[in-house]
Protein backbone atom coordinates (compact mmCIF):
# COMPACT_ATOMS: atom_id res chain seq x y z
CA UNK A 1 0.00 0.00 0.00
CA UNK A 2 1.44 3.42 -0.75
CA UNK A 3 0.07 7.02 0.49
CA UNK A 4 -0.18 10.59 -1.55
CA UNK A 5 0.31 13.23 0.94
CA UNK A 6 -0.71 16.72 -0.71
CA UNK A 7 0.02 19.96 1.39
CA UNK A 8 -1.65 23.46 0.38
CA UNK A 9 -0.67 26.26 2.05
CA UNK A 10 -2.32 29.97 1.78
CA UNK A 11 1.04 32.28 1.61
CA UNK A 12 -1.24 35.30 0.99
CA UNK A 13 -2.79 37.97 3.60
CA UNK A 14 -6.27 37.11 3.13
CA UNK A 15 -8.30 33.78 3.87
CA UNK A 16 -9.36 31.50 0.83
CA UNK A 17 -11.89 28.57 0.03
CA UNK A 18 -10.22 26.39 -2.25
CA UNK A 19 -11.40 23.23 -4.04
CA UNK A 20 -8.52 20.55 -4.62
CA UNK A 21 -8.80 18.19 -6.65
CA UNK A 22 -7.02 14.34 -6.16
CA UNK A 23 -7.57 11.31 -8.16
CA UNK A 24 -5.10 7.38 -7.55
CA UNK A 25 -2.72 6.95 -10.47
CA UNK A 26 -4.05 4.89 -13.23
CA UNK A 27 -3.92 0.98 -12.64
CA UNK A 28 -4.40 1.45 -8.79
CA UNK A 29 -7.03 0.71 -6.56
CA UNK A 30 -7.89 3.05 -3.83
CA UNK A 31 -7.83 1.89 -0.03
CA UNK A 32 -8.81 2.99 3.47
CA UNK A 33 -11.79 4.17 2.14
CA UNK A 34 -10.53 6.57 -0.57
CA UNK A 35 -11.99 7.16 -3.92
CA UNK A 36 -10.46 7.23 -7.68
CA UNK A 37 -11.18 11.01 -7.76
CA UNK A 38 -12.50 13.26 -5.75
CA UNK A 39 -12.57 16.94 -5.15
CA UNK A 40 -12.28 18.40 -1.52
CA UNK A 41 -13.06 22.39 -0.14
CA UNK A 42 -10.79 23.74 1.73
CA UNK A 43 -10.90 26.70 4.25
CA UNK A 44 -7.52 28.18 4.55
CA UNK A 45 -7.62 31.30 6.94
CA UNK A 46 -4.43 33.66 6.03
CA UNK A 47 -0.68 31.55 5.97
CA UNK A 48 -2.27 28.54 6.88
CA UNK A 49 -1.77 25.23 5.51
CA UNK A 50 -3.49 21.91 5.09
CA UNK A 51 -2.70 18.41 4.36
CA UNK A 52 -4.51 15.81 2.75
CA UNK A 53 -3.65 12.06 1.91
CA UNK A 54 -5.08 9.15 0.30
CA UNK A 55 -3.69 5.53 -0.26
CA UNK A 56 -3.79 2.99 -3.09
CA UNK A 57 -2.32 0.16 -4.46
CA UNK A 58 -1.22 -1.59 -7.88
CA UNK A 59 -2.01 -5.42 -8.40
CA UNK A 60 -0.31 -5.74 -11.59
CA UNK A 61 3.75 -4.62 -12.17
CA UNK A 62 4.24 -1.91 -14.87
CA UNK A 63 4.45 2.11 -15.75
CA UNK A 64 1.44 4.52 -15.11
CA UNK A 65 0.81 8.30 -15.45
CA UNK A 66 -0.21 10.10 -11.83
CA UNK A 67 -2.87 12.60 -12.64
CA UNK A 68 -1.17 15.76 -11.03
CA UNK A 69 -3.10 17.05 -7.95
CA UNK A 70 -5.05 20.56 -8.84
CA UNK A 71 -6.00 23.88 -7.08
CA UNK A 72 -8.98 25.82 -8.22
CA UNK A 73 -10.87 28.34 -6.43
CA UNK A 74 -14.28 30.12 -8.05
CA UNK A 75 -13.80 27.39 -11.36
CA UNK A 76 -9.97 29.33 -12.15
CA UNK A 77 -7.51 27.25 -11.90
CA UNK A 78 -4.41 28.29 -9.19
CA UNK A 79 -1.95 25.75 -9.23
CA UNK A 80 -1.12 22.33 -9.86
CA UNK A 81 1.74 19.88 -9.28
CA UNK A 82 3.86 18.17 -11.83
CA UNK A 83 2.83 15.31 -13.80
CA UNK A 84 4.73 11.87 -13.21
CA UNK A 85 4.59 8.36 -14.44
CA UNK A 86 5.39 5.39 -11.66
CA UNK A 87 7.27 1.94 -12.46
CA UNK A 88 5.51 -0.90 -10.97
CA UNK A 89 7.70 -4.15 -10.51
CA UNK A 90 6.95 -7.55 -8.79
CA UNK A 91 10.46 -7.13 -6.77
CA UNK A 92 11.94 -4.13 -5.39
CA UNK A 93 14.59 -3.04 -7.43
CA UNK A 94 16.51 -1.87 -4.47
CA UNK A 95 16.62 -3.57 -1.04
CA UNK A 96 17.94 -2.53 2.04
CA UNK A 97 18.78 -6.05 3.44
CA UNK A 98 20.17 -4.36 7.20
CA UNK A 99 16.51 -2.59 7.60
CA UNK A 100 13.81 -4.16 10.07
CA UNK A 101 11.13 -4.13 7.45
CA UNK A 102 13.29 -6.62 5.49
CA UNK A 103 14.49 -8.64 8.39
CA UNK A 104 11.52 -8.66 10.36
CA UNK A 105 9.58 -10.48 6.90
CA UNK A 106 12.62 -12.11 5.16
CA UNK A 107 15.39 -12.26 7.84
CA UNK A 108 16.12 -15.33 9.65
CA UNK A 109 14.97 -15.77 13.29
CA UNK A 110 18.57 -15.50 14.44
CA UNK A 111 19.02 -12.03 12.95
CA UNK A 112 15.32 -10.84 14.30
CA UNK A 113 17.23 -11.76 17.65
CA UNK A 114 20.36 -10.13 16.79
CA UNK A 115 18.38 -7.53 15.63
CA UNK A 116 16.32 -6.56 18.58
CA UNK A 117 19.41 -7.12 20.84
CA UNK A 118 21.68 -4.59 18.97
CA UNK A 119 19.09 -2.18 17.80
CA UNK A 120 16.65 0.22 19.50
CA UNK A 121 13.40 -1.86 19.45
CA UNK A 122 11.14 0.92 20.96
CA UNK A 123 11.41 1.88 17.53
CA UNK A 124 10.36 -0.90 16.01
CA UNK A 125 6.87 -1.65 15.18
CA UNK A 126 6.86 -5.31 16.79
CA UNK A 127 4.08 -7.00 15.38
CA UNK A 128 5.99 -7.39 12.34
CA UNK A 129 7.45 -10.77 14.07
CA UNK A 130 4.21 -11.86 15.18
CA UNK A 131 3.72 -14.73 12.54
CA UNK A 132 6.75 -15.71 14.03
CA UNK A 133 5.63 -16.01 17.58
CA UNK A 134 3.85 -19.65 16.81
CA UNK A 135 7.23 -21.19 17.36
CA UNK A 136 7.94 -21.92 20.89
CA UNK A 137 11.44 -21.81 21.18
CA UNK A 138 11.75 -18.25 19.09
CA UNK A 139 9.10 -16.42 21.31
CA UNK A 140 10.63 -17.51 24.15
CA UNK A 141 13.71 -16.23 22.98
CA UNK A 142 11.86 -13.36 22.09
CA UNK A 143 10.29 -12.71 25.95
CA UNK A 144 13.59 -12.90 27.55
CA UNK A 145 15.47 -10.69 25.44
CA UNK A 146 12.72 -7.82 25.31
CA UNK A 147 12.02 -8.44 29.11
CA UNK A 148 15.37 -7.64 29.91
CA UNK A 149 15.22 -4.31 27.83
CA UNK A 150 11.88 -3.26 29.99
CA UNK A 151 10.18 -3.68 26.55
CA UNK A 152 6.21 -5.01 26.28
CA UNK A 153 3.84 -5.87 23.20
CA UNK A 154 0.76 -6.78 23.70
CA UNK A 155 0.35 -8.94 20.62
CA UNK A 156 3.75 -10.87 21.43
CA UNK A 157 2.90 -11.11 24.74
CA UNK A 158 -0.77 -12.57 24.18
CA UNK A 159 1.81 -16.05 22.46
CA UNK A 160 2.29 -16.77 26.54
CA UNK A 161 -1.34 -18.12 26.31
CA UNK A 162 -0.88 -20.59 23.36
CA UNK A 163 2.35 -22.07 24.48
CA UNK A 164 1.25 -21.96 28.53
CA UNK A 165 3.66 -19.47 29.69
CA UNK A 166 2.77 -18.14 32.84
CA UNK A 167 5.06 -15.63 33.64
CA UNK A 168 4.41 -14.00 30.07
CA UNK A 169 0.49 -14.95 29.96
CA UNK A 170 0.31 -13.12 33.58
CA UNK A 171 2.00 -9.78 32.76
CA UNK A 172 -0.68 -10.04 29.15
CA UNK A 173 -3.63 -10.82 31.54
CA UNK A 174 -2.81 -7.73 33.86
CA UNK A 175 -2.96 -5.47 30.32
CA UNK A 176 -6.72 -6.52 30.04
CA UNK A 177 -8.29 -3.87 31.51
CA UNK A 178 -11.40 -5.42 30.89
CA UNK A 179 -10.60 -8.81 31.65
CA UNK A 180 -9.28 -7.35 35.12
CA UNK A 181 -11.71 -5.60 35.79
CA UNK A 182 -14.37 -9.08 35.71
CA UNK A 183 -11.92 -10.62 38.09
CA UNK A 184 -13.14 -7.88 41.49
CA UNK A 185 -11.64 -5.12 43.38
CA UNK A 186 -8.77 -7.40 44.53
CA UNK A 187 -7.57 -10.81 43.37
CA UNK A 188 -4.33 -12.96 44.83
CA UNK A 189 -3.48 -15.52 42.41
CA UNK A 190 -0.56 -17.49 40.80
CA UNK A 191 -1.53 -16.36 37.44
CA UNK A 192 -2.99 -12.86 37.92
CA UNK A 193 -2.89 -10.25 41.04
CA UNK A 194 -5.22 -7.36 41.08
CA UNK A 195 -4.19 -4.61 43.27
CA UNK A 196 -6.92 -2.15 43.62
CA UNK A 197 -4.13 0.76 44.82
CA UNK A 198 -2.05 0.07 41.69
CA UNK A 199 -4.54 0.20 39.45
CA UNK A 200 -5.72 3.54 40.61
CA UNK A 201 -9.35 1.98 41.70
CA UNK A 202 -8.48 2.93 45.88
CA UNK A 203 -6.65 5.59 47.27
CA UNK A 204 -5.86 5.59 51.29
CA UNK A 205 -6.74 9.09 52.10
CA UNK A 206 -5.49 10.98 55.22
CA UNK A 207 -8.06 13.05 57.15
CA UNK A 208 -7.03 16.30 59.08
CA UNK A 209 -8.94 16.56 61.35
CA UNK A 210 -11.71 14.76 61.18
CA UNK A 211 -14.59 15.54 63.95
CA UNK A 212 -16.96 13.56 65.09
CA UNK A 213 -20.37 15.13 66.21
CA UNK A 214 -21.19 11.83 67.99
CA UNK A 215 -18.99 9.52 70.27
CA UNK A 216 -21.78 6.64 70.49
CA UNK A 217 -24.06 4.59 67.98
CA UNK A 218 -27.66 6.65 67.50
CA UNK A 219 -29.83 3.27 67.21
CA UNK A 220 -29.31 0.21 65.75
CA UNK A 221 -27.25 0.83 62.95
CA UNK A 222 -23.94 2.65 62.89
CA UNK A 223 -24.11 5.88 61.10
CA UNK A 224 -21.23 8.25 59.36
CA UNK A 225 -21.97 11.31 59.10
CA UNK A 226 -19.23 12.65 56.61
CA UNK A 227 -20.64 11.65 53.49
CA UNK A 228 -16.90 11.73 51.56
CA UNK A 229 -15.51 9.77 54.45
CA UNK A 230 -18.37 7.43 54.34
CA UNK A 231 -17.53 6.75 50.86
CA UNK A 232 -14.33 5.85 51.61
CA UNK A 233 -15.04 3.83 54.10
CA UNK A 234 -17.31 1.66 52.35
CA UNK A 235 -14.73 1.88 49.22
CA UNK A 236 -12.52 0.01 51.71
CA UNK A 237 -14.75 -2.47 52.72
CA UNK A 238 -15.35 -3.17 49.05
CA UNK A 239 -11.96 -4.16 48.66
CA UNK A 240 -11.29 -5.81 51.55
CA UNK A 241 -14.89 -7.93 50.47
CA UNK A 242 -12.87 -9.41 48.07
CA UNK A 243 -10.04 -11.01 50.33
CA UNK A 244 -10.05 -14.73 52.26
CA UNK A 245 -8.07 -12.69 54.87
CA UNK A 246 -6.84 -9.61 56.39
CA UNK A 247 -2.91 -9.22 55.88
CA UNK A 248 -0.72 -6.62 57.72
CA UNK A 249 -1.44 -4.19 55.05
CA UNK A 250 -5.11 -4.11 55.61
CA UNK A 251 -5.31 -4.57 59.34
CA UNK A 252 -3.22 -1.42 59.55
CA UNK A 253 -6.04 0.15 56.90
CA UNK A 254 -8.89 -0.52 59.38
CA UNK A 255 -6.78 0.26 62.17
CA UNK A 256 -6.52 4.00 60.87
CA UNK A 257 -10.44 4.06 59.72
CA UNK A 258 -11.76 2.83 62.86
CA UNK A 259 -9.21 5.63 65.15
CA UNK A 260 -10.67 8.02 62.37
CA UNK A 261 -14.74 7.16 64.03
CA UNK A 262 -13.66 7.38 67.72
CA UNK A 263 -13.91 3.11 67.65
CA UNK A 264 -10.89 2.73 69.42
CA UNK A 265 -11.42 -0.28 71.22
CA UNK A 266 -12.53 -2.34 67.89
CA UNK A 267 -9.39 -0.34 66.45
CA UNK A 268 -6.85 -1.66 69.41
CA UNK A 269 -8.06 -5.22 68.46
CA UNK A 270 -6.77 -4.73 64.25
CA UNK A 271 -4.29 -2.95 65.57
CA UNK A 272 -2.49 -5.76 67.64
CA UNK A 273 -3.47 -8.41 64.34
CA UNK A 274 0.03 -6.44 63.52
CA UNK A 275 2.91 -7.82 62.42
CA UNK A 276 5.15 -4.82 62.26
CA UNK A 277 8.31 -7.13 60.76
CA UNK A 278 5.99 -7.73 57.82
CA UNK A 279 5.63 -4.32 56.57
CA UNK A 280 7.34 -2.29 54.21
CA UNK A 281 7.94 0.20 56.86
CA UNK A 282 7.82 0.98 60.38
CA UNK A 283 6.75 4.74 61.12
CA UNK A 284 3.53 4.08 60.57
CA UNK A 285 3.45 1.22 63.47
CA UNK A 286 5.43 3.50 65.28
CA UNK A 287 2.77 5.88 65.14
CA UNK A 288 -0.19 4.04 65.96
CA UNK A 289 1.39 2.68 68.67
CA UNK A 290 2.18 5.69 70.57
CA UNK A 291 -0.88 7.01 69.28
CA UNK A 292 -3.01 4.47 70.81
CA UNK A 293 -0.81 4.46 73.91
CA UNK A 294 -1.94 8.20 74.46
CA UNK A 295 -5.46 6.40 75.37
CA UNK A 296 -3.72 5.09 78.67
CA UNK A 297 -4.17 7.35 81.58
CA UNK A 298 -0.50 7.42 82.34
CA UNK A 299 1.20 6.74 78.62
CA UNK A 300 4.41 5.00 78.81
CA UNK A 301 5.79 4.32 75.44
CA UNK A 302 4.50 7.27 73.55
CA UNK A 303 7.05 9.41 74.44
CA UNK A 304 9.89 7.56 74.23
CA UNK A 305 8.55 6.51 70.37
CA UNK A 306 8.36 9.85 69.84
CA UNK A 307 11.86 10.70 70.78
CA UNK A 308 12.79 8.47 67.82
CA UNK A 309 11.39 10.75 65.62
CA UNK A 310 12.55 14.04 67.00
CA UNK A 311 15.20 14.58 63.83
CA UNK A 312 13.30 12.68 61.51
CA UNK A 313 13.60 14.05 57.52
CA UNK A 314 9.83 14.48 56.52
CA UNK A 315 8.40 17.32 58.19
CA UNK A 316 4.55 15.28 58.12
CA UNK A 317 5.71 12.94 60.54
CA UNK A 318 8.30 14.66 62.41
CA UNK A 319 5.64 17.42 63.33
CA UNK A 320 3.14 14.10 63.82
CA UNK A 321 5.35 12.35 66.53
CA UNK A 322 6.49 15.89 67.83
CA UNK A 323 3.04 16.51 68.36
CA UNK A 324 2.43 12.87 70.51
CA UNK A 325 5.73 14.36 72.80
CA UNK A 326 3.72 17.89 73.87
CA UNK A 327 0.79 15.79 74.44
CA UNK A 328 2.38 13.50 76.92
CA UNK A 329 4.30 16.60 78.45
CA UNK A 330 1.44 18.16 79.09
CA UNK A 331 -0.19 15.35 80.87
CA UNK A 332 2.50 15.36 83.20
CA UNK A 333 2.17 18.82 83.99
CA UNK A 334 3.77 21.06 81.30
CA UNK A 335 2.46 23.65 78.88
CA UNK A 336 1.36 22.88 75.37
CA UNK A 337 3.85 23.42 72.70
CA UNK A 338 3.17 24.32 69.16
CA UNK A 339 4.51 21.93 66.76
CA UNK A 340 2.88 22.99 63.91
CA UNK A 341 1.37 26.57 63.38
CA UNK A 342 -0.41 25.13 60.17
CA UNK A 343 -2.52 22.61 62.32
CA UNK A 344 -5.45 24.76 63.56
CA UNK A 345 -6.29 21.95 67.08
CA UNK A 346 -2.28 23.37 68.19
CA UNK A 347 -2.90 26.42 67.71
CA UNK A 348 -6.15 26.87 69.11
CA UNK A 349 -4.85 24.66 72.04
CA UNK A 350 -1.56 26.80 72.51
CA UNK A 351 -3.40 29.90 72.24
CA UNK A 352 -5.84 28.50 74.63
CA UNK A 353 -3.00 28.18 76.75
CA UNK A 354 -2.02 31.66 76.88
CA UNK A 355 -5.74 33.45 77.11
CA UNK A 356 -6.52 35.00 80.73
CA UNK A 357 -9.03 32.66 81.94
CA UNK A 358 -10.50 31.65 85.44
CA UNK A 359 -13.45 29.07 86.53
CA UNK A 360 -14.54 28.82 89.80
CA UNK A 361 -16.94 26.44 92.06
CA UNK A 362 -18.50 26.88 95.81
CA UNK A 363 -18.41 24.24 97.96
CA UNK A 364 -18.41 24.07 101.56
CA UNK A 365 -19.08 27.76 101.75
CA UNK A 366 -15.80 28.79 100.37
CA UNK A 367 -15.66 30.18 96.30
CA UNK A 368 -12.75 27.84 95.02
CA UNK A 369 -10.97 29.92 92.08
CA UNK A 370 -8.60 28.12 89.19
CA UNK A 371 -7.18 30.68 87.07
CA UNK A 372 -4.73 31.15 84.15
CA UNK A 373 -2.83 34.10 83.24
CA UNK A 374 -4.63 36.49 85.61
CA UNK A 375 -3.36 38.71 88.27
CA UNK A 376 -6.42 40.41 90.08
CA UNK A 377 -9.94 39.33 89.95
CA UNK A 378 -13.52 40.82 91.43
CA UNK A 379 -15.83 38.81 93.55
CA UNK A 380 -19.57 39.97 93.38
CA UNK A 381 -21.71 38.34 95.39
CA UNK A 382 -25.86 38.38 95.08
CA UNK A 383 -28.71 36.56 97.20
CA UNK A 384 -30.92 34.67 94.79
CA UNK A 385 -33.69 32.05 95.30
CA UNK A 386 -31.39 29.27 92.97
CA UNK A 387 -34.02 26.64 93.38
CA UNK A 388 -36.83 28.84 91.56
CA UNK A 389 -33.43 30.19 89.11
CA UNK A 390 -33.09 26.55 88.00
CA UNK A 391 -36.64 25.54 87.71
CA UNK A 392 -37.51 28.49 85.57
CA UNK A 393 -34.72 28.26 83.05
CA UNK A 394 -31.52 25.44 83.07
CA UNK A 395 -29.41 27.97 81.06
CA UNK A 396 -28.68 29.77 84.45
CA UNK A 397 -25.86 31.63 82.81
CA UNK A 398 -28.99 33.88 81.13
CA UNK A 399 -30.62 35.05 83.97
CA UNK A 400 -27.39 35.31 85.85
CA UNK A 401 -26.67 38.40 83.61
CA UNK A 402 -29.75 40.03 84.52
CA UNK A 403 -27.36 41.07 87.45
CA UNK A 404 -25.54 43.08 85.74
CA UNK A 405 -28.00 45.51 86.67
CA UNK A 406 -28.21 44.97 90.36
CA UNK A 407 -26.05 46.19 92.88
CA UNK A 408 -24.52 43.14 94.24
CA UNK A 409 -24.95 42.38 98.32
CA UNK A 410 -21.24 42.48 98.71
CA UNK A 411 -17.83 42.90 97.14
CA UNK A 412 -14.27 42.32 96.79
CA UNK A 413 -11.11 42.24 94.85
CA UNK A 414 -8.69 39.43 95.32
CA UNK A 415 -4.99 39.92 94.70
CA UNK A 416 -4.10 36.50 93.12
CA UNK A 417 -0.05 37.54 93.82
CA UNK A 418 2.71 38.69 91.63
CA UNK A 419 3.13 34.97 89.25
CA UNK A 420 -0.28 35.29 86.99
CA UNK A 421 0.43 32.07 84.84
CA UNK A 422 -1.58 30.09 86.65
CA UNK A 423 -2.99 29.05 90.53
CA UNK A 424 -6.33 28.03 93.05
CA UNK A 425 -6.75 29.82 95.34
CA UNK A 426 -10.05 29.51 98.09
CA UNK A 427 -11.83 32.57 99.12
CA UNK A 428 -14.39 32.22 101.94
CA UNK A 429 -17.77 33.30 101.47
CA UNK A 430 -18.46 36.64 103.51
CA UNK A 431 -19.97 35.11 107.05
CA UNK A 432 -23.21 36.92 106.13
CA UNK A 433 -23.76 35.33 103.29
CA UNK A 434 -22.46 31.46 103.86
CA UNK A 435 -26.37 30.39 104.82
CA UNK A 436 -27.73 32.10 101.83
CA UNK A 437 -28.68 30.89 98.30
CA UNK A 438 -25.97 32.89 96.61
CA UNK A 439 -24.88 33.81 93.27
CA UNK A 440 -21.45 34.01 92.91
CA UNK A 441 -19.82 36.88 90.23
CA UNK A 442 -16.08 36.96 89.45
CA UNK A 443 -14.89 39.55 86.96
CA UNK A 444 -11.48 39.11 86.00
CA UNK A 445 -9.93 39.47 82.14
CA UNK A 446 -12.70 41.15 80.54
CA UNK A 447 -14.57 38.26 81.18
CA UNK A 448 -17.42 37.56 83.74
CA UNK A 449 -18.55 34.48 85.38
CA UNK A 450 -21.88 33.80 87.91
CA UNK A 451 -22.05 30.47 89.37
CA UNK A 452 -24.67 29.18 91.82
CA UNK A 453 -23.95 27.56 95.16
CA UNK A 454 -23.96 23.83 94.57
CA UNK A 455 -21.99 20.90 95.49
CA UNK A 456 -19.55 18.76 92.88
CA UNK A 457 -15.70 17.26 92.90
CA UNK A 458 -14.98 18.65 89.20
CA UNK A 459 -12.71 21.37 88.05
CA UNK A 460 -13.90 22.83 84.81
CA UNK A 461 -12.14 25.60 82.68
CA UNK A 462 -13.55 26.99 79.56
CA UNK A 463 -11.88 28.38 77.09
CA UNK A 464 -14.67 30.36 75.08
CA UNK A 465 -12.43 31.91 72.75
CA UNK A 466 -11.11 28.34 71.35
CA UNK A 467 -14.32 25.81 72.32
CA UNK A 468 -12.32 23.74 74.43
CA UNK A 469 -12.88 22.79 77.85
CA UNK A 470 -9.97 21.15 80.32
CA UNK A 471 -11.18 18.91 83.54
CA UNK A 472 -9.30 18.71 86.56
CA UNK A 473 -9.96 17.26 89.63
CA UNK A 474 -10.47 19.32 92.14
CA UNK A 475 -8.37 18.60 94.97
CA UNK A 476 -5.18 16.88 93.38
CA UNK A 477 -5.11 18.89 89.73
CA UNK A 478 -4.68 15.60 87.82
CA UNK A 479 -6.76 15.48 84.35
CA UNK A 480 -9.54 13.45 84.42
CA UNK A 481 -10.03 11.94 81.23
CA UNK A 482 -12.62 9.87 79.88
CA UNK A 483 -15.08 12.27 81.35
CA UNK A 484 -18.14 12.45 79.22
CA UNK A 485 -19.10 15.79 78.02
CA UNK A 486 -22.41 16.45 76.11
CA UNK A 487 -23.49 19.73 74.30
CA UNK A 488 -26.90 21.45 73.66
CA UNK A 489 -26.36 24.41 71.58
CA UNK A 490 -29.28 27.31 72.10
CA UNK A 491 -29.78 28.84 68.35
CA UNK A 492 -30.86 32.21 66.98
CA UNK A 493 -34.08 31.21 66.20
CA UNK A 494 -34.85 29.94 69.74
CA UNK A 495 -34.25 26.01 69.46
CA UNK A 496 -32.37 24.12 71.88
CA UNK A 497 -30.82 21.36 70.02
CA UNK A 498 -28.00 18.55 70.46
CA UNK A 499 -24.98 19.73 69.11
CA UNK A 500 -22.27 17.00 69.95
CA UNK A 501 -21.03 14.65 72.41
CA UNK A 502 -17.82 13.32 73.59
CA UNK A 503 -15.00 12.32 76.40
CA UNK A 504 -11.96 14.38 77.20
CA UNK A 505 -8.58 13.00 76.14
CA UNK A 506 -5.64 12.07 78.27
CA UNK A 507 -4.78 15.49 79.21
CA UNK A 508 -8.50 16.12 80.19
CA UNK A 509 -9.55 18.61 77.21
CA UNK A 510 -12.62 18.44 74.91
CA UNK A 511 -12.93 20.35 72.11
CA UNK A 512 -16.75 20.94 72.29
CA UNK A 513 -17.41 23.76 69.58
CA UNK A 514 -15.36 21.79 66.45
CA UNK A 515 -17.81 20.21 63.81
CA UNK A 516 -17.35 19.33 60.21
CA UNK A 517 -20.67 20.97 59.33
CA UNK A 518 -22.13 24.59 59.75
CA UNK A 519 -24.03 24.23 62.35
CA UNK A 520 -21.86 26.56 64.67
CA UNK A 521 -22.88 29.54 62.38
CA UNK A 522 -26.43 29.07 64.09
CA UNK A 523 -25.22 28.27 67.79
CA UNK A 524 -25.79 31.78 69.87
CA UNK A 525 -25.04 29.77 73.22
CA UNK A 526 -23.51 26.32 74.78
CA UNK A 527 -25.27 24.23 77.64
CA UNK A 528 -22.65 22.03 78.46
CA UNK A 529 -23.27 19.09 80.69
CA UNK A 530 -19.74 17.49 82.01
CA UNK A 531 -20.52 14.38 84.05
CA UNK A 532 -17.68 11.88 85.66
CA UNK A 533 -18.75 8.78 86.98
CA UNK A 534 -16.42 9.25 89.80
CA UNK A 535 -16.54 12.74 90.74
CA UNK A 536 -20.14 14.58 89.88
CA UNK A 537 -21.45 16.42 87.26
CA UNK A 538 -21.74 20.14 86.31
CA UNK A 539 -23.41 22.13 83.57
CA UNK A 540 -21.60 24.85 82.20
CA UNK A 541 -22.73 27.40 79.79
CA UNK A 542 -20.72 29.34 77.28
CA UNK A 543 -20.95 31.43 74.08
CA UNK A 544 -19.68 30.16 71.02
CA UNK A 545 -16.46 31.02 69.55
CA UNK A 546 -15.75 34.48 67.71
CA UNK A 547 -15.39 33.53 64.25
Amino acid sequence: VYGCNVVVSNTSSSPQELDVLIQVPEGAIPVSGGRYTRTVTVQLAPYQTHTLDYEFYFPVAGKYRHFPTHVSSDESLLGFTEPVKLNVVDEPTNVDTTSWPYISQSGSDQQVLDFLENGNPQRLNLEQIAFRMKDKSFASSVYELLSARHVYNHTLWSYGLKHDLPKVASEYLKHIDHFVRGCGESLDSELLDVNPVERKWYQHLDYKPLVNARAHRLGRKRQILNERFNEQYHRLLKVLSYRPRLDHDDEMSVTYYLLLQDRIEEAIEHFQNVNASKLDTRLQHDYFTAWLDCFNEDPMQAKTIAEKYVDYPVDKWRDAFASIGSLVEEVNGGQPTLVDPRDRTQTQTELASKEPTFEFEIESSEVKLTWQNLETVKVNYYLVDLELLFSRNPFVQAVAGQFANIMPNESQTVQLGDDAAKGTRTIPLPESLRNQNVMVEIVAGGKTRSEAYYANSIDVQMSENYGQLLVKHDESGTAIPRTYVKVYSRNHDGSVKFYKDGYTDIRGRFDYSSLNTDDINRVQRFSLLVMSEDNGAVVKEVAPPVR
